[in-house]
């Protein structure tokens, strides 16, 4: 039985499983991200210390690690001058979380989940980049990690229909479970797809609408603030019969100091207590969160 197998009987059972936290964001605590390519240019340049925060969120309790590929598209690293380098970032992205999983001794339970995105520029909210190209980018990101054996492919910040659809179907050409990362801004008590306030006019009703029959394994509020994503769960439990769950960001990229109004783990434990509670059976953190926001989260299931 693989690990993802034995993640799913948990979930069936009612448990609840940790995920890691925010990766780009831990590297630019560090010191280390792009100007242009967020934090693909360091999966090229320091692989070793991406492994290592890998580590650090499995020895906090996270037992699932997503790849630092989030930003290792083509359509991202062609911007960055990279294109040349896009099968390589892949590559070293599905090593260094294997390589964790193996130094921590948890090569029997931690589940390694492929990340893809929709980190184009951030018009693309507005203006969808056109299907085929979409997939294209997903296809070539996919089909290279999953040399690696990574156990379910996930579908990262997707912030527009198009994106979401193209996501599950390269998944499905290589045979990998897919899991789906919806980000989300309100408007006047809507909410919709997008990123940054930006969006193309598509809610998050509509992309539960288009995903009606899918083969998904999970869907996700993710990339949105705290304050969002539980509202955004109601929706997705109200429409989707399967597995939810949820990572939150903080906003605060910008600046000498990123991320100075993050929320302390306790707070972030608050919201994500209430996350469960609406349903949510897979937790974690995206930007602004930290080893120390999954230890907690940990702490708080072992002693639920």
């Amino acid at each position: 039985m693989s690990n993802f197998e034995r993640m799913q009987g948990r979930l069936a059972a009612g448990e609840t499983i940790l995920m890691d936290g925010g990766m780009g964001s831990e590297l630019q605590f560090r010191g280390y991200v792009s100007p242009t390519t967020w934090s693909g240019g360091p999966m090229l340049s320091h692989a070793e210390l991406v492994r290592d925060v890998h580590q650090e969120y499995i020895e906090a309790g996270a037992e699932i690690i997503i790849t630092n590929t989030f930003a290792t598209g083509r359509d991202l690293f062609e911007q960055g001058g990279l294109g040349d380098r896009v099968a390589e970032a892949n590559k070293l992205g599905i090593e260094a979380a294997v390589e964790a999983r193996r130094n921590a001794g948890k090569e029997d339970s931690v589940v390694i989940a492929a990340s893809v995105s929709t980190m184009h520029p951030k018009e693309h909210a507005e203006v969808p980049v056109p299907y085929e190209q979409a997939l294209e980018t997903y296809r070539e990101q996919l089909a290279e990690m999953a040399k690696g054996g990574p156990d379910v492919a996930v579908g990262e910040m997707l912030i527009r229909i198009s994106d979401t659809l193209a996501v599950v179907e390269a998944a499905e050409e290589l045979g990998l479970p897919v899991w789906v990362g919806l980000s989300i801004v309100r408007v006047e008590d809507v909410l919709y797809l997008g990123i940054q306030g930006r969006h193309g006019g598509e809610t998050l009703q509509d992309a539960m609408d288009a995903m009606k029959g899918k083969d998904v394994a999970a869907v996700f509020i993710m990339h949105t603030p705290v304050e969002n994503t539980g509202p955004g769960l109601e929706i997705v439990k109200a429409n989707w019969p399967g597995t939810f769950g949820a990572y939150a960001h903080f906003p605060g990229h910008e600046g000498p100091t990123p991320f100075a109004n993050a929320l302390d783990p306790q707070q972030y434990l608050e919201f994500a207590k209430g996350w469960s509670e609406q349903g949510a059976r897979i937790i974690g953190g995206c930007c602004g969160t930290r080893p120390e926001h999954i230890r907690a989260l940990k702490e708080w299931l072992a002693g639920s």
